[in-house]
């Protein structure tokens, strides 16, 4: 039975009676009472944040009394006969409530409440205050058939959605478009959980309100976010930069709520409001979005705008009570979500379609190349036979290659040991030519110095030559003046015996003269003396003169000789100057020869590294080459293995008839 007449409230909270029963409680009287229409919200508020409401209960002989309530805004407690029978929530008159339900709620009543009133003693710190949607009274089986009755319809859809979800989720995760699938999951599951526990079957049949009522705001709080990635994705193709903002703000928003759900239901309760707030703007926004998506020729759009927007219509309808902007007139929400469900089957049917004529389209081109098939089929039995004969060849050179590449590998190995010895030989031979090269370095720089040294004994000796000839012209003069002096002493000589013949005869004279030619005579005796002096004298310088002539001879005898000699030793230095020049030209070729001798050491010295690294190269090469063809003979195995498998293969479809028309 509806209660539609009778109502009556009061502002204000009840003093408490002695047994703690709040006074109005017991009250049975219309004193302080008003009457107000049955599901509104009195008038009058102002700040109160506390309501009491008097519904009477018809006295109709039920036997066990039930009072079906829909949505109490938000705590309240119930009293019947003076005593409390029913608590939903916490009420906090000094703060605020505890919200514990959002949905239709059944309390059972004692019998003897029917023909009286039934109080609600109701906090709200919100908006809303009071009764809305439903207040029904009856038999309790009787409540609960309707409330199934009733419920059912958003009992199934919810169950439809919910299986919807189980299969997308378990679609994304064959990895099949993961990211829309995993949004159509979580909106599909969000809205068949919400459905499912707003038809009240779950409440009423295992009796959890307060699970039912956290499962609820997470159901509630999936359908935006999921609804959003689901158009991001399948419609928009992840194209508007604005639109991803939104809805990761959206899911933001809804994850830190759903947090709370767990945490602080109560607190959840009063964030809730903003939620409902905040949603319907947002889903109009989706709907925009679509509808241009759906204008711009999007066939999916079209089809998802369809049940998009009747449920939008439908939300929106069943949030306006809830805000308290309009009247409750019934239950929409579910038939929007089978409008929106049924678009999500038609998208998929269309999918479904156009995979199925891809599929008849696929199976025709298969019938036409059935024959090609066979073709194929026995092309590929002789062509088996032919790839068994050419692997077999083939595995055969691989083992032939192995066989080569292993002695190469063994030669090269050897090679690398004789080069490793050449390196060593190469970089004593570049020592000792570097020692060597500094040798004949040092023998070219003597030889010059040597040049130099005769050059300079050359001219001394020539200057010698010259000083010791004009000598020996001077001593042949001094020769030539000595014979003159002879010459000379001769005539003194002569002169002498001439003065000695005239003293004789002037003696001869005075002694004929007699007394007075007594000092005459003593003149002619000292003239005479002198001559014989004279005589002595010349005879002495010419005896001297002789001598001093035989050894100016001798002199100039000896200087000829030394002249000779000095030709002699200027030839001979010419000859070991001569040999020295030439003796230096072979050590300045031979210090050439040694320095590229040395560099070309030091080349060898250079190659032979390269040489080394090169052959370890080749090595590591050849090892390479050996693993591939071992490979390569591996893959012959297999290729004759596959190659019998094919003709066995082909053989076998081609007897079976498999392939036939």
């Amino acid at each position: 039975m509806e209660l539609r007449e009778g109502w009556r409230y009061r502002w204000g909270d009840s003093p408490l009676g002695p047994d703690g029963v709040p006074l109005w409680a017991q009250e049975n009287g219309a004193e302080g009472w008003q009457s107000v229409p049955a599901l509104q919200v009195p008038p009058g508020r102002g700040d109160h944040t506390m309501l009491w409401l008097s519904i009477p209960i018809p006295n109709a002989d039920w036997g066990d009394l039930a009072l079906l309530l829909g949505s109490v805004s938000n705590a309240f407690e119930i009293y019947a006969g003076g005593k409390r029978v029913h608590v939903s929530g916490i009420i906090n008159p000094e703060g605020h409530e505890t919200r514990q339900s959002i949905l239709t709620q059944m309390i059972p009543l004692p019998a003897s409440a029917q023909g009286t009133r039934v109080l609600l003693r109701i906090q709200s710190t919100t908006k809303t205050i009071g009764v809305s949607q439903l207040a029904r009274v009856g038999a309790q089986h009787q409540v609960m058939a309707r409330i199934v009755r009733e419920g059912l319809a958003a009992f199934v859809t919810g169950t439809l959605l919910f299986i919807i979800a189980l299969v997308a989720l378990g679609m994304a995760l064959q990895g099949r478009q993961r990211r829309m699938l995993a949004a159509l999951a979580v909106f599909a599951g969000g809205s068949g959980v919400l459905l499912a526990c707003m038809s009240n079957v779950l409440a009423l049949a295992w009796d959890v309100e307060g699970s039912v009522a956290q499962v609820t705001f997470l159901g509630a709080y999936c359908m935006l976010p999921g609804l959003g990635w689901f158009i991001r994705e399948s419609i928009l193709e992840n194209r508007l930069r604005w639109f991803r903002v939104l809805v990761g703000s959206v899911s933001l928003s809804a994850a830190f709520q759903a947090v709370l759900v767990l945490v602080d239901l109560r607190l959840a309760s009063q964030v809730f409001q903003l939620t409902m707030l905040y949603s319907i703007p947002c889903l109009l926004t989706y709907v925009v979005v679509v509808l241009v998506a759906a204008y711009r020729g999007n066939v999916d759009a079209r089809i998802f705008s369809a049940g998009l927007g009747l449920l939008t219509v439908c939300l929106v309808i069943a949030m306006l009570p809830m805000l308290g902007w309009a009247p409750v007139q019934g239950a929409f929400a579910h038939w929007g979500f089978m409008a929106l469900t049924a678009s999500l089957v038609g998208i998929v049917a269309r999918r479904f379609i156009q995979v199925a004529r891809s599929l008849v389209s696929h199976a025709r081109q298969l019938d036409a190349r059935r024959k090609d098939v066979q073709d194929l089929a026995k092309g590929m039995g002789r062509g088996a036979g032919e790839l068994v004969s050419v692997a077999q060849g083939l595995r055969a050179s691989s083992e032939e290659q192995t066989t080569g590449v292993s002695r190469q590998t063994l030669a090269l190995k050897e090679l690398d040991q004789t080069v490793q010895e050449i390196r060593q030989g190469s970089a004593v031979t570049d020592e000792k030519a570097r020692v060597l090269a500094q040798s004949v370095v040092e023998a070219e720089e003597a030889g010059r110095e040597g040049g130099a040294a005769i050059a300079r004994t050359l001219t001394n000796l020539e200057g010698i030559g010259v000083e010791v000839t004009e000598m020996a012209q001077r001593i042949l003069a001094l020769d030539a003046r000595t014979r003159e002096i002879a010459g000379i002493v001769d005539t003194v000589k002569g002169l002498a015996d001439q003065s000695n013949m005239l003293a004789v005869n002037a003696a001869i004279e005075a002694a004929r003269s007699g007394e007075h030619g007594r000092g005459f005579a003593v003149v002619s005796r000292e003239v005479r003396s002198l001559a014989d002096q004279s005589v002595v004298a010349t005879q002495r310088i010419r005896e001297v003169l002789e001598g001093v002539s035989a050894d100016m001879r001798d002199a100039a005898k000896t200087s000829e000789q030394g002249v000779h000699r000095v030709k002699v030793s200027l030839e001979a230095v010419r000859i070991s100057g001569t040999q020295l020049q030439r003796l230096t030209g072979i050590i300045s070729d031979t210090s050439n020869s040694v320095r590229q001798i040395s560099a070309a050491v030091s080349q060898q010295n250079a190659g032979t590294a390269q040489i080394a690294v090169a052959i370890q190269d080749m090595s590591s090469q050849m090892q390479k080459t050996l693993n591939a063809v071992q490979a390569t003979r591996n893959v012959a195995r297999s290729v004759q293995t596959l190659a019998e498998d094919m003709s066995g293969s082909a053989q076998k479809a081609l007897e079976s008839g498999a392939l036939s028309a």
